[in-house]
């Protein structure tokens, strides 16, 4: 990676690490002023399709945050 290519491909994996959490939080969370609410997911998503993407959010969540770190300290 160039250094030129270096703070716009950190600033877009945080990005994308945020709307992983989000994602997670919208998924295992029942936040009243969301327009999704984690009940309107369970209504339309049969059980084990929706531990599927609960397994899978935290996943992405955690390997983007593992990515961030990794190129942080490789500066």
């Amino acid at each position: 990676m160039l250094a030129s290519e270096r703070i716009p491909v950190l600033e877009r994996l945080h990005e994308l690490e945020g709307w992983a959490e989000y994602i997670s939080e919208a998924l295992h969370l029942d936040r009243p002023l969301e327009p999704t609410t984690k009940a309107m997911i369970e209504h339309v998503v049969d059980a084990q399709a929706l531990r599927q993407l609960r397994e899978l959010s935290w996943t992405l969540r955690d390997k983007l945050h593992v990515l961030n770190v990794q190129l942080e300290h490789a500066r």
